[in-house]
């Protein structure tokens, strides 16, 4: 019904379930085993007991810890027409006629807005989109829009969204998950309430990833520090980080040039690299400060090398150039030179300045 005429769309709104990954059970398993989802999983579990369910539902917390898992969990339980209520077991039937549509991927009333989270701007076109498929009749008593990273919503897509949140139809839930809320407009995040999704500290994520993936400690250590989307996974990094802060190092020390790190760099989407640089900057500037390395002991000697090789001030100064390319990596630059810009800044941050 409505997803599946979306769908003919432009640019398509479609079923969750199609291809999902992971699956709905493994989701409901991690909801339930990771501390920090099983709170906002049974603040959800009791706003629904209250019939409080708002029509706007944002679950904010950091890329891989899980707010994608909650967020399938939290619609498949809506969708379902006899969903299991006993306390601590709430899930699916996973038998009723909605919850086998939603297994086919052929439901109507639940649709995924910008499927593809590699797409890292959504555009005014797919949120149309979804406002003409919640423009059709319902199949069940509930249709939910599911927008996953919604601070990927440019400006126009946001503004058009705003016009159905101000008068959302009846039987309606815009359900998001965002690691950023504070890039969206006030107006947006001022229409949904928030579940947020807490930090667990550094101990208590290591502990659980050993426990539940059978880690070594040494490789847990290091997931937590990477952080990133495959964090409750527990995989390995597919991605060349031993390189790259070497790399790192090797500019900061004056051991390799800013055209030589940058080629390195080259392997790496933007995005991972900023949040990776980022994550050894935080690192470096607290030794710099005469605080003990609070990174995996492996990555130690090469953070102490980089806080001894310029002074904690020093270190202030490419915070913001990290930031940049941070917030500039969803930009269709060119890859290439958007390295060597960063290492060139890096190496030096009044190079700008002084070639203004």
């Amino acid at each position: 019904m409505a997803a599946g005429k979306a769908s003919e769309k432009k640019v398509p709104a479609t079923p969750v379930d199609s291809g999902e990954s992971p699956p709905l059970q493994r989701s409901l398993e991690l909801v339930r085993r990771a501390p920090w989802l099983l709170a906002p999983w049974e603040r959800f579990i009791g706003m629904h007991a209250q019939g409080r369910v708002p029509h706007g539902l944002m679950i904010v917390g950091e890329r891989g810890l899980g707010s994608s898992a909650l967020a399938r969990c939290i619609s498949a339980y809506l969708l379902c027409s006899q969903p299991i209520r006993q306390p601590g077991s709430e899930a699916p039937c996973e038998v009723c006629p909605a919850c086998r549509l939603r297994q086919a991927g052929t439901h109507p009333d639940l649709i995924l807005a910008a499927e593809d989270l590699s797409v890292r701007d959504i555009p005014v076109d797919v949120v149309r989109a979804l406002i003409d498929a919640f423009g059709l009749t319902r199949y069940g008593p509930v249709r939910i829009a599911l927008i996953e990273q919604a601070e990927r919503m440019n400006r126009a897509a946001a503004n058009s969204l705003l016009k159905l949140l101000e008068e959302p139809p009846a039987g309606s839930l815009f359900l998001f998950t965002a690691e950023r809320a504070d890039l969206l407009p006030m107006t947006i995040r001022s229409r949904v309430q928030r579940l947020s999704v807490p930090n667990p500290d550094r101990s208590a994520l290591v502990d659980w990833l050993c426990t539940t993936h059978a880690l070594p400690r040494a490789d847990a250590d290091l997931l937590w520090f990477m952080g990133g989307r495959d964090l409750v996974a527990g995989q390995a990094p597919d991605w060349d980080w031993q390189g790259v802060t070497q790399s790192f190092c090797d500019l900061i020390c004056g051991h390799s040039s800013p055209l030589a790190v940058a080629k390195v760099w080259q392997s790496v989407d933007r995005e991972t690299l900023a949040r990776w640089l980022l994550r050894v900057w935080l690192a470096v500037q607290g030794v710099s400060l005469g605080l003990p390395c609070t990174a995996p002991e492996s990555l130690c000697p090469a953070i102490g090398r980089m806080a001894a090789a310029l002074s904690a001030e020093d270190w202030l100064k490419r915070h913001p150039i990290l930031l940049a390319f941070l917030q500039t990596a969803s930009h269709p630059l060119n890859e290439e030179l958007a390295r060597e810009r960063l290492a060139l800044d890096l190496s030096d941050p009044a190079l700008p300045a002084r070639l203004a």
